[in-house]
């Protein structure tokens, strides 16, 4: 559970922003918050990644059930996968998907619930970990285990993909294990439907060229 919460208090506390967010689990199952907290202290003033501002253990009165809570910098905005559901599988107009893609390249980093450090006792050798939506996993990844930042922008691609078509990526293939998408997304020679191509290729063109003169940040 997340809420916004908005600072009441001075004193010590000045330092922190107005408003914060408040992500809220059972304590029995806080380990990816602590592993998110493990992280996003070790990206302490990083300004590319969400502030932590610390945790609170408190008592449900109704449930009696002890809580984990995470106070985190606040980010204004929406989410994208409520706009993309709200305009019921036609896509967002071209314009806010150019906007809201432009935000994604600038947006603070916050998603560390499941992130392992390289060279750690727990990721081991690397191999047999799956993280992330499996339909955004590029090609050369699947195939040949390369993970490097051209994952990031087929992953990119795909976010915007959904935003254009209102569709996830590969959805024409329904549900599938995971081995039938390392065959169609590495082995075949497949790509994804698009209901309007031309317009697609043009705006991921038009992306391509933005993310070089990103690639110097």
């Amino acid at each position: 559970m997340k809420k916004l919460s908005v600072r009441t208090t001075k004193g010590e506390e000045e330092s922190l922003s107005e408003e914060m967010v408040i992500k809220t689990t059972a304590f029995s199952q806080a380990s990816q918050l602590e592993n998110k907290k493990r992280f996003l202290n070790c990206l302490e003033n990083n300004p590319y990644v969400v502030s932590y501002y610390g945790k609170k253990i408190t008592l449900d009165k109704k449930s009696k059930k002890m809580l984990y809570n995470m106070i985190l910098e606040y980010c204004r905005g929406q989410c994208f996968a409520e706009k993309i559901k709200r305009h019921k599988g036609i896509g967002l107009p071209e314009e806010d998907v150019k906007r809201f893609a432009l935000d994604i390249l600038i947006a603070k980093i916050s998603g560390f619930g499941k992130t392992m450090e390289k060279g750690s006792s727990e990721y081991g050798d690397g191999w047999g970990y799956r993280r992330g939506t499996t339909q955004f996993i590029s090609p050369e990844l699947t195939r040949d285990k390369i993970l490097d930042y051209g994952a990031d922008v087929w992953a990119f691609g795909c976010t915007v993909f959904e935003m254009l078509t209102g569709e996830l990526v590969w959805s024409e293939h329904g549900e599938l294990v995971w081995e039938d998408w390392i065959t169609l997304i590495g082995v075949s020679d497949m790509v994804p439907y698009v209901h309007n191509s031309h317009l697609c290729k043009q705006i991921l063109c038009d992306f391509s060229s933005l993310l070089m003169g990103y690639s110097s940040i």
